[in-house]
Parts: structure tokens; sequence; C-alpha cells
């Protein structure tokens, strides 16, 4: 597509499809016909979307970044970069070449339908999606025989399906049901306390319980047929009971019990229907699932210069929302994240590294302190400050000549972790808690005496930096 208005969004019937779990079983003597090529290669393409949709999911995986830009001749341009995406359906979408869309030709193309939302303010902001759905187009035409007085265009016929892509600007989403339910699963199994505060752990069964409860509304099913399915934007309903507590060291068969969950009971519901084993869930998902990829939403400031002629305005900027966007993270990277870089948000023992430090300045990260072992030291004597991360343990503020300010790290990333902080010197040495923490109890700087070390700990259930030794 070249630079010019989005396709517009045009529902068509389509044919019967070939069943995907059928294949050809030729036998000798058997005369194959199209409907029989027509068949295998369904199945064969049918089983390459089932693995990408269950197995790995839908999204964007590379690329398709939308941005605006701005054009001398057709004013605000909406761009997305080459790229490529997973359908819903689990067909791979490639965008080869960066593409755009002129803003205001496509309001004035659209003025009747723009006016209808909006009503009569002069001015106002116009919310649009950027949405990519796959396409095919016939090409390659050849010579097919056939009867005699045919017209030209019934002379030919295309021998090959190029895979395309089609993207448009459309006032409403596409449906992305699963996507959602995901984000809504993980946000509610978040708000469970896992800390070693936590005595006992609750009953698994009670665990589970309070998950199906928080999905009741999806997982009862009616007398008849759902024809009208709960709030599509809400899965898990409420928030965990304040009663469910975990211990660290439960934790992992609790998750695996949450995921089995997900996985037999409640993914079922959420995930798009196409083929075969995963039949409709909803009348009404017959007709809003789409085999279509949400890339942003845009809040666009639009003016009415004149009677139905709207324009993009220039008194704010358009705002491209991505945060709904779905997307694949690619294996290699989880592995080198779940391999190096899992400590790094500060959440494991105090010998994680943390990804704050500087580029080029590896730092030497200590064995648990004991005996005979030697720990890091750190000596700081600059006037900036200086926030503390897992290669510090051991900090000496050589106060002498300036005086010293150190950041403590924020505690629910950095759980159990102990600094020893000591000041030399005649100027101050002041400690600094993260916003929400406490040095002690208090909301109030530490101000260390000269020659004297404090030793603290962070306690993730109190949110305190935690005083345990003044030496």
């Amino acid at each position: 597509m070249g630079c010019g208005c989005f396709t517009s969004h045009i529902a068509t019937a389509t044919a019967t499809e070939p069943d995907p779990t059928k294949h050809v079983n030729y036998q000798l003597g058997m005369v194959l016909g199209v409907e029989d090529f027509v068949q295998e290669f369904a199945y064969l393409v049918g089983r390459n979307q089932w693995q990408a949709r269950d197995l790995i999911g839908y999204g964007t995986a590379r690329g398709l970044r939308v941005h605006f830009e701005n054009d001398k001749t057709k004013g605000p341009l909406i761009m997305v970069d080459a790229g490529v995406a997973v359908s819903p359906r689990g067909q791979l979408i490639c965008v080869k070449t960066a593409q755009c869309a002129s803003l205001n030709q496509w309001l004035a193309a659209n003025a009747k339908a723009i006016s209808d939302r909006l009503g009569s303010p002069v001015s106002n902001t116009l919310t649009l999606y950027v949405v990519l759905c796959y396409r095919d187009c016939p090409t390659d035409d050849v010579p097919i025989p056939g009867e005699p007085c045919r017209s030209e265009d019934e002379l030919k016929a295309p021998s090959r399906m190029t895979d395309d892509f089609q993207l448009e600007l459309r006032f409403d989403p596409p449906m992305q049901r699963e996507e959602d339910a995901v984000r809504d699963f993980v946000e509610w199994l978040r708000q469970i306390e896992i800390s070693d505060s936590v005595t006992v752990s609750s009953p698994m069964g009670q665990f589970l319980q309070a998950i199906r409860e928080a999905a009741q509304p999806w997982l009862s099913p009616p007398a008849s047929p759902l024809s009208s399915p709960p709030v599509p934007s809400d899965f898990m309903f409420g928030s965990p009971p304040a009663s469910l507590q975990i211990r660290p060291e439960d934790a992992c068969g609790y998750l695996m019990a949450a995921f089995r969950l997900w996985v037999t009971e409640l993914r079922p519901k959420w995930a798009g229907r196409w083929h075969g084993c995963a039949p409709d869930l909803t009348d009404q998902s017959r007709v809003a699932e789409e085999d279509c990829v949400m890339l942003a939403r845009l809040d666009i400031p639009v003016l009415l210069n004149s009677p139905g002629a709207w324009v993009v305005s220039d008194v704010s900027t358009p705002i491209v929302d991505e945060r709904r966007r779905p997307f694949i993270v690619h294996l290699r990277l989880l592995q080198e994240w779940l391999l190096c870089g899992r400590g790094g948000i500060g959440m494991g023992l105090p010998t994680d590294t943390l990804l704050t430090s500087p580029l080029g300045a590896p730092v030497l990260v200590p064995d648990p302190p004991s005996v005979g072992v030697r720990i890091a030291v750190t000596v700081v004597d600059s006037p900036a400050p200086v926030t503390l991360n897992a290669g510090h343990h051991c900090v000496i503020c050589n106060t002498g000549v300036n005086a010293v300010t150190i950041n403590l790290p924020p505690i629910p990333f950095h759980p159990g972790r102990v600094y020893i902080i000591k000041r030399n010197g005649a100027n101050a040495c002041t400690v600094n808690c993260a916003s929400g923490d406490k040095i002690d109890g208090s909301n109030l700087p530490l101000s260390i005496p000269d020659t004297r070390s404090f030793t603290v700990v962070a306690d993730r259930k109190n949110r305190i930096w935690q005083v345990i030794a003044v030496v």
C-alpha cells in the first residue's frame, strides 16, 4: 500500500472453507481434482495455524511501530513500520515496507460517519484504531481449457495466491477476548500476597475456588447456548479475598495449580474459536470474531472547518496509545531473561545483579556475607547522590571534602537486602529512602554521625528499612 488512506473495512461473505482436520487419503487409481488439492492445502496450513494460536498466541511479533509524521503537502500522516504479526487465527502477516495514510484525507472520506459519532461540537477528540488483517491475493494468471465462445476474462485464471495484508483505520477495535482475559487473569493473581510474613499458606482448595468464583459469570453454563456473554472487558470479577496468602516456598505449587486451571477451565471459555475441536462459544462471537490484530489506539484532535469537513487540529498533538496492543515476545528473549535477567528486578537473593548498574561498569556481586568471605566495599566521596543497587553491600561515605547523599532502592524490589553504611569525615552523610518506604519507621532521612556505621535490612511486609545494628 502506498501513501494514502488506509482501506475501508467491508464485511464480505466467504465461501464454505474446507475442514482443516481432514487430509487426502490417496489410493492407487484415484483421480485427484481441484477439491482434493484444496483440501490437502487446508489441512497443512490449518495445522500450522493451530500450533501458532494454541501454543504461541497472537499479536505483534516484530516491528509495526505506529507513529505520526507531518507532511508539508498532505498534513499529518499515520505511519506503520514494516514488521510481522500473528493473527488470532494463527496466520502469519508480513508487512514488507513501511505504510502511511493521510489523516486529513481519511477524515474527508469518512466525514459523515465522524459527524454522526461526534455530534456538532466545533472541536473534539476522535478515537480511531489501527488494525492489521491478513488477506491473500490471486495472481499469476494462466490459460485454462474450457468451452468455446468464452469472454476474454474467462480464458485465464490465477494460478497462485500471494500472502498479503490489509491496514485499516476503524472507529472500534477488533475483539481480542483472549488477550484481555490473559491480562486480567495475571493482574488478579498479582494481588495475592506472597510473603515470608505469612504463617501458613491458604488451603489449595480455597485458592482454586476463589479463582473459579472470580470467573463465575463465564463458567456457569446457561440452560441454552450463551448469546450474550458477560462484559467483554471483565473476566476476573473483583479482587482476591484478603485471606488468600501464600508463603514463598509454596508459590510454585500454587502457580502451577492456577495455570492448570487456566488451561483446563478458563482458556477454553475465552480463546478465539475457528475450526474443529474449538467450536464457537457464543452466537455473538461468530459475527464479532475477526482474524485481525489491533496495533494502536489513536486519539486525534479534530476541528470542524465547515459543515461536514473535518481536519486534524493543530491545537494539540495526536496521541498513539499501544497499551492494549497484543504482542509476542520471542523465545530467545525469554530464555535470556529467565537465565540472566530475572534477578535484575531485585526480587531474588542479595547476590542478584540489578539491571540499573551502569553499562560498561560491571560490579562485583558478593556472596552472602559469612566468616572468611570478602564482601564488596564501595567508597563514595562525590556530592552527587548515589542510588544503591545489588552490587553494593558495604558503603563508606568519605565526607572529608563534600557531604554525601545515599539513596536506598525501593523495598518491594529488594526484600531482605542488607546494606552497611559508614561515615568517615566532617561533612554530612544523609541516607534517603524511596517514595512509600520508611527508615526505622520514619519518613525522614537518616543522618549518620561521624565514624559511625548503620546496618539496614529491607522489610518488604512493612515497607521499612529496619536498622539492625549501630556501631
